[in-house]
């Protein structure tokens, strides 16, 4: 296990800037979950902290020991890619023992940790087969016992179940996650599904164009957004996210009006869509529109409501909820969630919103 930190860490490509001055610090044992779209540095910082690319400028520390410049074998560090890179001329045992190939253990040590690994991650059936004679969640669970077998003091992920479909990634998600806490291990995940991220990290680190918005527990991350970019990234389905004034003790937009208590100015309001109700067109301080679409989830509906503008605005119903494209309704946010965020998309103060 290790604990990890990364001071005022940067990375630039000429004069692009892949990570900026990022200042983070992973706790020994913990499972943090790097989240973010596509080109937000992620996978740049777990390179990084792997080694296989180094810091522009800043630090970084494994255990106080700062090992920007050690190369990866020598951070005793362990990777999981999204394409699971066995040897397609190797069974799988033969896989997991190249791991060890050139190390100095004894025999009895290497075969007590591949018995071991194959073990936890149930690959004994799978012992004599190619990779081409497997399904992708049974190659990805033998990469990974390649990747434990070393016990690295650090296991890193790269968006290892995005290739995977649905039904695996959600059974390999907890597989992951019972792994690494039967391991102790501390492990870096990268992914881009916010799904991933809420389920399996112990907490969250969450990226935009290079940039660490806010780091924090699942539910600290969903329940206490500190940014419009966080608001609108963490939640299915999404947050509605309403531009309009505050003045006069209330956050206007178009015949819209919620109480809070903040200083005048251009704002944000933010309610999830638990969080609204459909209205009777003609209520007053509520938001008019139109029925665009509704999606059935089972075990309840979404009403997705496009508005005056053609903004698309989010109210989850009943299941047994029927309405009609096209149908007029109103969207009528919950004072007591709703959530502002100012004019330079950073939250206001807790306290700011709040019911009449």
């Amino acid at each position: 296990m290790a604990k990890i930190d990364l001071r005022r860490v940067e990375k630039r490509y000429g004069d692009y800037v892949a990570v900026e001055t990022l200042d983070l610090s992973i706790v020994d044992g913990e499972f943090l979950v790097m989240l973010g779209p596509s080109g937000c540095g992620k996978t740049t910082t777990l390179n990084m902290i792997a080694g296989l690319d180094y810091p522009s400028a800043g630090e970084i520390f494994f255990d106080g020991q700062d090992v920007t410049a050690v190369t990866p074998h020598a951070r005793n560090v362990a990777m999981v890619f999204q394409s699971s890179l066995l040897y397609p001329h190797l069974t799988v045992r033969r896989n997991i023992e190249s791991s060890l190939r050139h190390t100095d253990l004894p025999a009895s040590e290497k075969a007590r940790r591949i018995t071991e690994a194959v073990r936890m991650l149930e690959l004994e059936p799978m012992l004599d087969k190619l990779p081409s004679q497997m399904s992708g969640g049974q190659r990805q669970r033998a990469a990974t016992a390649k990747a434990i077998v070393r016990e690295p003091s650090v296991f890193l992920l790269d968006e290892p179940l995005s290739a995977l479909d649905a039904a695996l990634r959600l059974s390999l998600r907890s597989e992951l996650v019972n792994l690494q806490k039967r391991l102790g291990t501390t492990a870096v995940f990268v992914t881009h599904d916010q799904v991933e991220a809420m389920t399996m990290g112990d907490r969250i680190a969450v990226m935009s164009r290079g940039r660490l918005e806010q780091i924090g527990t699942p539910d600290e991350i969903y329940n206490q957004p500190a940014s419009l970019f966080v608001a609108a990234f963490l939640g299915s389905p999404p947050m509605n996210l309403i531009a309009g004034e505050i003045a006069e003790g209330c956050f206007r937009a178009g015949r819209l009006s919620v109480p809070v208590e903040a200083a005048p100015g251009p704002a944000t309001l933010g309610v999830r869509p638990q969080h609204a109700r459909l209205a009777d067109v003609a209520s007053a301080e509520t938001l008019p529109a139109t029925v665009y679409a509704l999606e059935h989830l089972g075990r309840e509906s979404v009403v997705i409501l496009e508005d005056e503008a053609g903004m698309k605005l989010r109210v989850l119903v009943e299941p047994s909820f029927h309405a009609r494209v096209g149908d007029k309704a109103a969207l009528a946010p919950d004072p007591s969630f709703c959530m502002l965020f100012g004019a330079d998309g950073l939250r206001l103060p807790v306290g700011l919103a709040r019911a009449a």
